[in-house]
């Protein structure tokens, strides 16, 4: 008999790796990763990010909540002059200069979470590049750990998370060069989307990829992905007709 698929669990370990990771390259005070499913909660932070979003948390404002309500990337050049988040920023009037960028994971509906990276200076192009890189990795790993968590995960499954990932950034790729919006904007118009209709948002990327393309989605795996229903066929079409029309 062939050997059962290789298994493995995970743990927070992986996600504080990750969180370094970014760290370093960025030279951050701090990052966090959230959940941002009702009232964030904090899942791991490193570095200063810890006092930053425990202070949001007490006050019930700041980048992170913000990122969560309106789910689109959330910037603040400096939280202690940001007159968004004024009791944040009286908290913070001590401190040197603290820069805040949260951007909200999109891999799947059922656990969406939030990175916030804290930086002392302004993001550079190469920060930004890196926070794109790493959130995807976040985001998954994150969906894993927390809605997983205590069970043993086959590989298939990571494998099969990460393909929805892929085709869900091809949905939001369609929409953002027909709307000339930006990725933030996009992935809003899929979350609405799905929402409006009550169907997945995994399940309205592949469905939107399949009506644009007029051919199956296909995640770069040989094996193909389940097709969707025909109400996200049906809710694909008609965002897609909405877009169109303007």
């Amino acid at each position: 008999m062939p050997d059962d698929p290789p298994r493995f669990t995970l743990g927070p370990e992986l996600l504080d790796r990750l969180l370094e990771h970014l760290a370093a390259r960025v030279g951050s005070l701090g990052a966090a990763l959230s959940t941002a499913d009702g009232q964030p909660r904090v899942i791991r932070a490193t570095g200063d990010a810890s006092e930053f979003e425990a202070l949001q948390a007490k006050l019930d404002e700041g980048p992170t909540k913000q990122a969560v309500e309106d789910r689109e990337v959330v910037h603040s050049a400096d939280l202690r002059h940001d007159e968004r988040w004024p009791q944040l920023a009286r908290a913070l009037a001590a401190r040197e200069k603290v820069v805040a960028l949260a951007v909200t994971g999109g891999w799947d509906d059922d656990g969406p979470v939030v990175l916030t990276v804290y930086l002392d200076h302004d993001p550079t192009p190469e920060d930004i590049r890196a926070i794109e890189e790493i959130e995807p990795v976040l985001a998954v790993s994150a969906a894993l750990i927390e809605f997983c968590a205590g069970e043993v995960v086959k590989v298939d499954q990571l494998v099969g998370m990460l393909e929805y990932r892929r085709v869900i950034e091809q949905a939001k790729g369609m929409i953002m060069a027909t709307r000339r919006c930006d990725a933030a904007s996009a992935f809003r118009t899929l979350v609405s989307t799905s929402q409006h209709y009550n169907i997945k948002l995994r399940e309205l990327a592949v469905a939107t990829v399949e009506h644009v393309g007029h051919a199956p989605a296909e995640s770069g795996a040989e094996e193909q992905l389940t097709p969707p229903a025909d109400a996200a066929r049906k809710a694909a079409a008609q965002m897609w007709n909405a877009l169109r029309s303007g």
